[in-house]
C-alpha cells in the first residue's frame, strides 16, 4: 500500500517545529528547561501525533486529532507566558500563535471530516 500524501498539518506543524526550536534556544537561561523544553516537547509530540493520525484507522484518528487539539491550546498558552516575561516579541507572538490557530483550523477541519464520513460496513467473514 503506498504512504498517503504529508498533509498540509504535517507542513505547517514542521514549521511550527523550527520555529520553535530557534527560539527556545533563545530563553534565558533560567527558564529554559521549564518553558523551553515543555514547548519543544509539546511542539514534537504535536507533530508527532499528526504523523499517527495520518497512518492510523479512521476509528483511532479521532482521539488522536483531539489530543492534538488539546496540545495546540497548551502551546498557545505556553508562548503568551513566554511573551509576557519579555522572552519573545509581541511580533513573534502573533506569529507563533497565528501558526498555531492554523494548525488548529486543519485539525478541526479534519475532525468535521471524520464525523461526516460514514462509518465502513462491517465484514462478514
Amino acid at each position: 500500500m503506498p504512504a498517503p500524501d504529508k498533509p498540509p498539518l504535517y507542513t505547517v506543524l514542521t514549521e511550527i517545529v523550527g520555529w520553535t526550536l530557534d527560539r527556545t534556544a533563545d530563553l534565558p537561561k533560567s527558564s529554559r528547561f521549564t518553558f523551553g523544553q515543555r514547548i519543544d516537547n509539546r511542539t514534537l509530540d504535536a507533530l508527532e501525533l499528526t504523523v499517527r493520525a495520518t497512518f492510523s484507522a479512521p476509528a483511532r484518528k479521532r482521539a488522536m486529532l483531539e489530543d492534538l487539539n488539546l496540545l495546540l491550546e497548551q502551546l498557545r498558552v505556553l508562548w503568551r507566558l513566554c511573551n509576557d516575561r519579555g522572552w519573545i516579541s509581541q511580533q513573534q507572538l502573533v506569529f507563533v500563535v497565528g501558526k498555531l490557530d492554523e494548525a488548529g483550523r486543519m485539525t478541526g477541519g479534519w475532525l468535521k471530516q471524520l464525523s461526516t464520513r460514514p462509518d465502513p460496513p462491517a465484514r462478514n467473514l
